[in-house]
This record gives structure tokens, sequence and C-alpha cells, in this order.
């Protein structure tokens, strides 16, 4: 039993030996932050030693009282989870935290922050001339706000100087153009047109600009220098390498060089700087040579070859493109196929060459979207389509539930709604019944069966020869099943033969002098728009189909000269090929100038 004991505590101090030396390369391994690293690194390293004595010490106690030696090993154990798991940030009591001040510090800690405590960054880019280019500006929690129930944090992200600013551009004729130039460069003018003229001024001051005044960093400025007597000199080209554009381009003006601008990836000269001319410096432009001509070379900057951001974290990515001065875009969207705080996908794929400023979109996963419960369809259609989800609306008769209302969706609440699937939602149309046939009753009978069908009628009149208010037609089919309290239109005799009136047939047969007879052959002409040509339409159960097309087809050789267009509705549970807008087009007048428009039931 001794022996027993004695591996027992072997193997509790062996665990605790194993876990401090674990706890150091978990730490060594972990390079984020500089500053923690080296505080982390020391104190793991401290735990580690201590660990060892610890370890050699309670192996080795004389005093065989078991109690206290299990008792510390436990406690040493317990201190050294607590440590570890805070170090993986895997304890909740990360959230009794408060946020930090951000103020001037890189986007870079913030998302390093954020990814520690789990909270999410929000950012927003604005200009600024006092803050850095990709450090923060202001952020919506003050510093020290406990983290408890925080979710997220907005951050003002800046995006470096305004070229939309407002600045004041003084008079400045009669400067030297150094100072010009150092005026420009301080105020971030970046439209600046620069030109020189033979003058009687001092050779290379400012003698015309083109505006002054209160004006945007991004609006044109002209301006002409002096070039002094102008006597033609031989000119020895001075190296340009690392002179900024604008200077580069005043020396060459001003020494009547003509120049091809090219652009350049460069690892050690900055963006929109010179990288080198053709010829190179040192080069003689004769007086006399009126081909004055070189090749001036900027730089894009460093070049820059996009990694596999997919396999990067958020703050990596924040980090190589802060370093490489881009422009970076966060957007986020739910995917079942990729773990939270992932990357979906980039606008650039590895080994792309890009160059400086410009803008890296990013889409990060929220994980998976699980399906919720709904009041409403509107609520269901609301959701779905602010987080493009796929769905299909069906609807089928159910006595039980309310027309219109949702019976039910095909994924359940709490269900993995994936990448490509489709919510299937069924809603329901209410009771259903079957449309009586009432052609040839009387309006009385009619009212009786429709009553006992439970559908809503009105009714319209036609003339006809047969009795007054015998039923001519009715605009659902007889059979066809629909929803309960659906209107259906009733037409009724009133009693009056009907007068056909088709002036198109008369007028035809008045300009029949002006036929054309080739051979016996009549030809004829296409009718054209005339309002005082008038045709009265009837819609008769002759020209009403099962097929919709049919039915729009029928209608349109029944009256030939006048004009008809045709759509479709579908999902309403009425037979297809009845004509909806039925009343509003029979034992109506039209004229060749009007389009008559029929809507038409198509399942």
């Amino acid at each position: 039993m001794k022996k027993k004991s004695n591996i027992f505590l072997n193997i509790l101090l062996g665990i605790v030996l194993t876990s401090s030396i674990s706890y150091f390369i978990i730490t060594l391994l972990n390079r984020e932050n500089s500053v923690n690293f080296i505080i982390s690194l020391i104190s793991s390293l401290l735990l580690f030693i201590f660990a060892c004595f610890f370890v050699i010490t309670e192996s080795t106690n004389p005093t065989k009282k078991k109690a206290k030696i299990y008792g510390s090993v436990f406690l040493f154990l317990l201190y050294l989870a607590f440590v570890i798991t805070n170090s993986l940030n895997l304890l909740p009591t990360s959230k009794l935290g408060t946020v930090e001040d951000f103020t001037n510090k890189s986007l870079t800690e913030v998302i390093k922050w954020s990814e520690k405590n789990h909270i999410e960054i929000d950012q927003v880019y604005e200009y600024s001339d006092l803050v850095d280019e990709n450090h923060i500006i202001s952020q919506s929690k003050n510093s020290n706000t406990t983290l408890k129930n925080l979710k997220k944090l907005t951050v003002v992200v800046s995006e470096g100087p305004n070229p939309y600013k407002e600045v004041i551009v003084p008079n400045m004729n009669t400067w030297a153009s150094k100072k010009v130039l150092e005026f420009i460069e301080k105020n971030n003018l970046s439209n600046v047109d620069i030109s020189f003229i033979e003058s009687d001024k001092i050779k290379n001051t400012l003698i015309e600009q083109s505006n002054s005044g209160s004006m945007k960093r991004c609006d044109e400025l002209k301006l002409t220098f002096s070039t002094g007597d102008n006597e033609k000199e031989d000119i020895t080209l001075i190296d340009l390498r690392n002179k900024t554009k604008l200077e580069a381009i005043f020396f060459l003006k001003e020494n009547g060089i003509d120049y091809d601008l090219e652009s350049d990836f460069s690892s050690s000269i900055k963006r929109e700087k010179v990288i080198k001319t053709d010829p190179k410096e040192g080069t003689v432009f004769k007086k006399d040579d009126e081909n004055r001509h070189l090749k001036l070379i900027i730089s894009k900057g460093e070049k820059i070859t996009v990694p596999d951001l997919k396999n990067y974290s958020m703050s990596k990515i924040t980090e190589w493109v802060i370093k490489n001065k881009l422009r970076l875009e966060f957007t986020d969207k739910y995917d079942d196929n990729i773990k939270e705080n992932k990357v979906i996908s980039a606008n650039y794929n590895k080994g792309d060459v890009i160059e400086e400023k410009t803008t890296i979109k990013i889409v990060i996963s929220k994980g998976k979207l699980l399906m919720q419960s709904f009041d409403s369809l509107d609520e269901f259609k609301d959701w779905a389509n602010k987080y493009g989800v796929n769905y299909e609306e069906k609807y089928v008769f159910n006595s039980e539930v309310e027309s219109g209302k949702v019976i039910s969706y095909s994924h359940k609440k709490g269900d993995t709604i994936k990448n490509d699937d489709t919510v299937i939602v069924t809603i329901s149309q209410g009771e259903k019944t079957t449309v009586p046939n009432v052609v040839g009753k009387s309006k009385e009978d009619a009212v009786k069966l429709l009553e006992k069908a439970k559908l809503k009628y009105n009714f319209v009149y036609e003339a006809s020869t047969k009795d007054k208010n015998i039923v001519l037609k009715q605009s659902l089919s007889a059979n066809s099943e629909i929803s309960k309290n659906t209107t259906i239109t009733i037409t009724l005799s009133n009693g009056k033969k009907p007068t056909v009136t088709n002036n198109y047939n008369s007028n035809r047969n008045n300009s029949s002098n002006n036929t054309i007879n080739n051979g016996g052959n009549e030809n004829h002409s296409t009718p054209t728009c005339d309002k005082s040509i008038t045709e009265k339409v009837f819609i008769y159960d002759e020209l009403l189909s099962d097929s919709a097309s049919a039915t729009c087809n029928n209608i349109k050789k029944a009256y030939p000269n006048l004009k008809f267009s045709c759509s479709y509705k579908t999902g309403t549970g009425m037979s297809s090929g009845l004509l909806i807008n039925s009343s509003s087009i029979d034992n109506h007048s039209f004229n060749r100038c009007d389009t008559i428009s029929l809507e038409i039931i198509q399942n």
C-alpha cells in the first residue's frame, strides 16, 4: 500500500512538472505582443523554476505527512490550471476586465484585444490630419468601461489627411519656388500643375496662380514660374532619385526637359518618389538640342505579394495590411462550413501582386446560422432577406389555419441553415371549396348555391335574349377548387337583345375603293390607330379555355381589329385559363388605339 501511495504521488508531481513545462512552451510560441510576450515569458519561466523546486521538495519530504503533501500538490495543480486557462482566454472571468483606451493606437492592437476578449469590432473610417493612418481616432465606449455584457466596440480609424478638406491658399506671387513647394507639401495639396514662361521676373519666382483663398486640397492649382531671361544653356541632369514626383517635374520643366511618366515597384524607394531616370544623372542636354527628353520612373512602393489570407486570423490580416500600407474592409456573414471568426473569402488570392493603397476586402464567418421562430410570415421574410436565406412559398388548403398564415417551415427552430439550403414555407389558403355551376340558373338559385359553397359574389349585367336575371356566365370555372370566401363575378341577363355595332366593318366597306386588286387577290393594309373606330367586346364562355395561352389567343382571334396584351398570374388557387379582369372588359367598347390588358390565371 505504501508503494502504491508513493507511485500515485509521483504521478501527481509529474503532472505538476509537465504542466509547468507546457505552459512555458505555449508562452514561448505565442509572440503576438512584444511587451506582453516578455512579461508572460518571464512569469512562465519563474513558474517553471518554482514547480521544479516544489517537486523536488515534496518528493523528498522526510516528514512523510501525506495529507499535507497531497493538499499542497492539489492546490498547485489548481493554480496551474487557472493560469494556463486564463492565458488561453478560456476563462469567462476575462469578461470582468475593462475597455482599453485605444486613442492613437494601431488598429492591430484593437483587433488583437478584441480576439482575446471575444468582442466584435466595427470599423468606421474617417480622414484625419492629426492621427496617423490606420490608427484610432475615437471609440464608442470610454476606457475603463466594464466588458460585462459588451458585445461590440466601434472604433473610428484614420485614413490619413483628408483630400477634400478646405485650406486657405495665400497669394504666393513673388514667392521663391522653394517656399512654394514647402507650402504645397505642408498642406497636402494633391493636384498641382506647374509651368514656366519667359519673364523679366527673377528666375524661379511665382508670377501667376490660378486660385487663391479657400479651396479643397484636391482642387486643381495651376502655378506659373519665371524662367528669367530664358537664355538656353547646357543642362547637366542631377540625381532625381528619392525626389518627390512634384520636385522632379519642377526641375525638368524649369530646364525645358520633356518627360514621359512610368511607374514601377521598388523595395527601397517610397511611393510617389523617383526610382530612376533614363538617361541617368550626369547626362548633359546641350543648349542647342531641340529634343531634350527623358523617361521618369515613379515608385509604386514595394511590390506586395498577397499571402493565403484565408488561413490568417483577423489580427494577422490587420497587421499585414497596416505593414504594407493597404486599406482594409471587413464584412461578415453566416457560413455553416467555416468556423466563427475565420475567413470565408478575400478579394485577392494567394500570389496576386498588388500595390500600396489597395483595398483588401475580407468576409469573416459568423459561424452557423440557426433557424429561429417567427410570429408572422413578414417577420420570417425580413429575417431571411437580412441573412440571405433562400426560401420558397408553397400554398395549400387548410381548414385549421387562417388563410395567409404559415402552416409550417421545412426547418425546425435550432436547425442549421446550410449555405445552399432553401427554406420551404407552407402557407394556408384557408378552407377548400368547390365552385358550383350556376350558368343557366336564376339569380336566386345561384345565390343559394354560392352561399352554400361559402363564396362571395358580385353581379354584372349583359344584354341577352334570355330572360332577365338568368346567369349567362361565371368568372370561375365550375368544379374548380378554390379557397372559401373567394369572390366570384356572375354575369346576368338584362333581358334585352344585344346590339353590336362594328364600326370597323362599316369603315372597311366605305374604304373599299382604296383596295388594291392584283389578279383577284385582295390585299388589305394593317388598320391604323383611329379613336373613332370602336368595337364592343363580349367574353363568352367559349372563349375561355383550360390553357392560359389558349384563352389569350381565342380572344385575340375573336377581335382581330383590337390590340390585346396578356399577363399571367399563378398561385391563386383558381382554375387555369380564367380571365381575372373580365368585369372590366366584358360588354365594354374599345377603340383601335387602346391596348386591352388581359389578366389570366395560369397554374
